[in-house]
C-alpha cells in the first residue's frame, strides 16, 4: 500500500462515521472496499470477522434494529500515519428495546486504501459489558 496523505485518510474515516450518523447506506457502501472487513474483537453475538461490504452493512443494520436506531457511535479523536491507517477513539451508546444501555470507550483501527475502507479493527472497552448488551 501506497503512502497516502494523513488527512485524506482521516476525511475518510469521518466520512465513514457521518454516514453511519446519518443512517446513508448508499454512501457507506461506496465508502467500503467490495471486500473490506471489520473484526468485531469481542465474544458476543457481532464478535469475529465479517468479510465482505454487504456482511459489513448487514452487521450495522442488526446493531441499528436491535438498538431501534440508538446507537451512536461518535468519534473523540482521530490519529493517522500516512500510511492508511486511522485509529479513533470512539464514544459507543446505545439503547435496547427492553431497557439495556451501554456506555463504552471503543477503539476502531481502520485501514484506508485507494480513499476506501479496506479493514476496520473494533476493540471494545468492557468486553463483559457490551457482551451482556448484546446477549
Amino acid at each position: 500500500m501506497a503512502a497516502t496523505s494523513q488527512t485524506d485518510d482521516v476525511a475518510v474515516v469521518h466520512a465513514f462515521f457521518e454516514s453511519v450518523a446519518t443512517g446513508n447506506i448508499a454512501a457507506l457502501g461506496d465508502l467500503l472496499l467490495p471486500d473490506a472487513t471489520w473484526n468485531h474483537r469481542n465474544d458476543d453475538r457481532f464478535g469475529g470477522v465479517h468479510r465482505g461490504r454487504d456482511a459489513i452493512l448487514a452487521y450495522l443494520g442488526q446493531s441499528a434494529e436491535l438498538t431501534a436506531g440508538s446507537l451512536r457511535a461518535v468519534p473523540q479523536a482521530m490519529m493517522a500515519d500516512g500510511a492508511g491507517r486511522v485509529c479513533v477513539l470512539v464514544h459507543l451508546s446505545a439503547t435496547r428495546r427492553d431497557g439495556r444501555s451501554m456506555n463504552n470507550p471503543q477503539i476502531t483501527l481502520f485501514t484506508v486504501d485507494g480513499g476506501r475502507v479496506r479493514s476496520i479493527d473494533q476493540f471494545v472497552g468492557d468486553p463483559r459489558a457490551v457482551a451482556a448488551f448484546w446477549a
